[in-house]
């Protein structure tokens, strides 16, 4: 399986230098990416497209603020249309429905069909990524999740294995839960640490919590999910990523 990296992982570095914060990953055998946590420009998009030139690496994706997406369309295409990038991902819900009122919630989910058509039009599929504000019930007793889904028919998923079962539902349901509407994974794993007396949810490398990734993967391959990324918060992130990819690859996955 080609296993990538979403670059949320290395922000940090590729705000430095997006070339030198790239070629550690490639040399550990990592080409496809999707890329978050930078400008969205000209000059940008053509400094990884020497690296795509130079290594045949794959953007798979973009990941995009929802501001952006719907009022950057020329600059967020454009982008696309140098890096050879087929699918743009909104990041994430606009706060505005996460703390207004959930009219908010649902005048958003209305206009995502809508977004959706005008990206198909220039070759683009659209994508929304969840965290796990998407599994809070509103007054009707239906989730964010459940709302999304039901409510729209066009746009397609990207599935966070961390947000959902840090939310308590299984990350293979959720999978089904998409179906064909699934795009690509975050692949990030969860465990708990103790805080005084508190036990925190933390995201991890992979292997080092609870998720099922055998059995995400191999749900979301009957899905025809296009790509999987290897997400994580963490200070050691050349380190960790290197991990998960290994155990990953050592995974009994056939595809």
């Amino acid at each position: 399986m080609n296993f990538g990296v979403q670059t949320f992982t290395i922000r940090k570095t590729q705000k430095k230098n997006i070339r030198a914060s790239y070629l550690p990953l490639i040399n550990l055998g990592i080409k496809n990416f999707e890329v978050a946590r930078i400008d969205f420009n000209v000059k940008n998009a053509r400094e990884i497209k020497t690296l795509i030139d130079e290594f045949g690496i794959e953007i798979s994706s973009i990941q995009v603020k929802p501001k952006n997406v719907y009022l950057n369309v020329d600059d967020v295409v454009e982008f696309c249309k140098i890096t050879g990038c087929k699918n743009v991902v909104i990041s994430m819900l606009p706060f505005k429905c996460i703390l207004g009122s959930e009219s908010k919630f649902y005048r958003f989910v209305n206009s995502l069909d809508e977004i959706t058509d005008i990206y198909a039009k220039k070759g683009i599929t659209l994508a929304y990524h969840h965290h796990n504000w998407e599994y809070i019930k509103l007054s009707n007793g239906k989730t964010r999740m459940d709302e999304l889904l039901s409510k729209t028919s066009k746009i397609k998923f990207v599935h966070d294995t961390y947000w959902t079962a840090r939310s308590g539902r299984s990350p293979i349901d959720q999978v089904n839960e998409f179906g064909s509407r699934l795009l690509g994974i975050h692949l990030r794993d969860l465990t708990f640490k103790k805080s005084g007396i508190d036990v925190l949810s933390v995201d991890t490398y992979i292997g080092d919590g609870v998720v099922d990734f055998e059995g995400v993967i191999k749900a979301a391959m009957a899905q025809g999910c296009s790509y999987y990324v290897i997400e994580q918060k963490t200070d050691n992130p050349y380190c960790d990523i290197e991990k998960s990819f290994k155990a990953l690859n050592a995974m009994k996955i056939e595809g």
